[in-house]
């Protein structure tokens, strides 16, 4: 018992030293410096996070598409990891006032984008997603998941290949994937739906579902911008459903990942929320978004906030290893 206590001890310290240092992480850029743009002008605005800094440390393989290395050591395409490469390096090439007349001028952002999209609309299966070939231990998942997070980053990616090269298969890949994304769980899809029709797209679809906030966004913003290219409505209620769960996800002092689970989120992932609202409003121009925002953000500026968010994280991280130990 006593060897056990001090392995405990030790790990949260070691813990609250590495939250100390999450703090000195940048932040998520929320883009406001052009309008989110128009998809039939067939040159999409920036993506509503400047994810650069997300993706900073991307792996690339001998094909130039981003690797993810599993709990095995293994590495793998996670469709997620490609998509969230591919929207930053576009970003990027707006960020530099690229815009090419012809692919051979294209600057290597749109490159990288179109490296990405070309892998994903390959590797689109016959429902429309990307299975993944991982386990996910803390919602008692096996492979071969699909997830609405990746759903609905690929469609951002792939609309963005089509505005670059015309190519039809791109916008059609789009279709599909929205198609899996709203499809009911228990038809095999990726979302959940309440008693008013109204979809949670699951980033992880397990049972019982888990709502995992960001993954939610993420894929909102995926439908935004195929309903704004093809003047649909599909968003909408996903919206809808999102912002009357926010209050869910708020623990009073901070905020949480998932609604399966107490426990507070990390301090990256806190972050992250609060810029996903902020950009919600704007694509949305619904105030009520960011509002909410204003409220997690001032968390942030609590100590006593952050620490009991850091300890709560710890007991969490801590209990979850004793049951897979």
């Amino acid at each position: 018992m006593k060897d056990n206590r001090t392995w405990a001890g030790t790990t949260l310290v070691g813990m609250a030293g590495k939250a100390v240092r999450d703090l000195r992480r940048p932040s998520f850029p929320v883009d406001a410096t052009t309008p989110p743009g128009d998809m039939t002008t067939g040159r999409p605005g920036r993506y509503p996070l400047d994810l650069r800094p997300m993706t900073a440390g991307s792996t690339l393989d001998h094909e130039r598409v981003v690797v993810t290395r599993a709990a095995t050591g293994e590495t793998y395409r996670n469709p997620v990891s490609v998509s969230l490469y591919a929207l930053a390096q576009h970003t990027g090439a707006l960020a530099a006032g690229r815009h090419p007349a012809t692919p051979d001028e294209r600057p290597p952002g749109v490159r990288a984008l179109l490296t990405q999209a070309v892998w994903l609309r390959a590797s689109q299966d016959g429902n429309g997603g990307w299975r993944y070939p991982v386990p996910v231990p803390r919602y008692g998942v096996r492979p071969g998941w699909y997830s609405a997070m990746a759903q609905g980053l690929a469609v951002s990616v792939m609309l963005r290949g089509y505005a670059t090269t015309g190519e039809r298969s791109f916008l059609d890949a789009c279709e599909g994937a929205r198609e899996l994304m709203l499809r009911p769980l228990d038809a095999g899809g990726c979302s959940h739906y309440d008693r008013l029709g109204r979809p949670f797209p699951e980033e992880c679809p397990s049972d019982p579902v888990s709502h995992i906030l960001n993954g939610a966004v993420f894929a909102l913003f995926g439908l935004c911008e195929l309903s704004r290219h093809q003047g649909g409505t599909a968003h909408e209620r996903v919206a809808d459903r999102l912002r009357d769960s926010l209050a869910a996800f708020d623990l009073g002092y901070w905020t949480r990942y998932d609604l399966r689970h107490t426990a507070p989120a990390s301090f990256a992932y806190h972050c992250l929320h609060v810029a996903l609202l902020t950009a919600a409003g704007r694509v949305l121009a619904d105030p009520r978004w960011p509002a909410v925002a204003i409220a997690w953000d001032r968390y942030t500026r609590s100590p006593a906030g952050r620490l009991r968010a850091a300890a709560g994280k710890g007991r969490f991280v801590l209990k979850e290893r004793r049951v897979r130990s």
